[in-house]
């Protein structure tokens, strides 16, 4: 499995190469395909040096294009990387009369999704972008009825929490099944999405019956059985904070440190007297 997910690795390395001679759009869909599905960490340098690129070099295609959502998407991509872009970017979709957004983007679902998600990436005082999240979560709601598959999901998914926002881990779990359906999806990308989501599944898995282990065994040696039994729901808080294979040592450190710190809130809050509690403070003192 690892071997043919190399293999992988490189058959889209390449294509990443060889998009970033190509339109700017397409270059930018495949860098959030890639991050949407979780496999952007293996081509982490060559993303960024193509967005830094873009953002250095702010290309024709992208200053006067019309599509709403490779606008919006250049916008978020760029943010969420770092890379400042100006929300006069979306000027053009304005109505020059009134200044609000105009009304005949209001069948462009995608474009909507796009521009809902990317003015997410908000920073204080950008009325536009606040004005953008209104426009465009209205026009989501009242076309949800209407969609079909994947869109319908997205979209749904979306407005429960924004994009830049969800967990980026339980992203890919939906849209690994969501990119199948959509036309034109590269198959290579989809095998190594689900191969890569398979092994770094199974380290998880090692982890957690480590982690179970080692919390049975501490169990028995301090003998406490009024403690909850927590160790599961701390592996997934230090899971939500990063699920990178690279970080597996600090979910260790840090579900064994947060289990540790539930037991002494069972004792103090539930168990001890105030007479233990002071000579427990006083061990730890010591």
């Amino acid at each position: 499995m690892r071997e043919r997910a190399d293999h992988l690795k490189g058959q889209v390395a390449l294509k990443l190469e060889a998009i970033k001679k190509m339109g700017t759009g397409d270059m930018l869909m495949l860098v959030d395909t890639l991050e949407r599905l979780g496999i952007n960490h293996h081509f982490r340098k060559d993303i960024d040096l193509a967005l830094s690129h873009v953002h250095r070099e702010e290309p024709a295609d992208i200053v006067s294009s019309h599509d709403l959502h490779i606008v919006a998407l250049h916008f978020r991509l760029l943010r969420q990387h770092g890379l400042w872009v100006s929300t006069d970017v979306f000027d053009k979709f304005r109505d020059e009369t009134t200044g609000k957004f105009s009304q005949s983007l209001s069948n462009d679902v995608r474009g909507l999704l796009s521009l809902y998600n990317a003015a997410h990436m908000a920073t204080p005082f950008e009325e536009i972008l606040d004005q953008a999240i209104v426009f465009t979560r209205q026009h989501l709601e009242a076309a949800q009825g209407k969609l079909r598959p994947p869109m319908s999901e997205q979209v749904t998914r979306a407005l429960d929490i924004p994009l830049p926002r969800f967990m980026p881990r339980l992203e890919a779990v939906y849209y690994i099944s969501e990119y199948q359906q959509e036309e034109g999806h590269d198959p290579e990308i989809l095998e190594l999405a689900r191969l890569d989501y398979a092994l770094l599944n199974s380290l998880h898995l090692k982890e957690l019956r480590d982690l179970t282990l080692w919390w049975r065994d501490l169990y028995k040696e301090v003998n406490l059985p009024y403690t909850r039994d927590r160790i599961v729901e701390m592996y997934f808080w230090a899971f939500g904070v990063s699920h990178a294979e690279e970080h597996s040592r600090a979910r260790m450190i840090h579900t064994k440190i947060v289990a540790l710190t539930s037991l002494m809130d069972d004792t103090y809050d539930v168990h001890a007297s105030f007479e233990e509690c002071k000579k427990v403070n006083e061990a730890m003192q010591r």
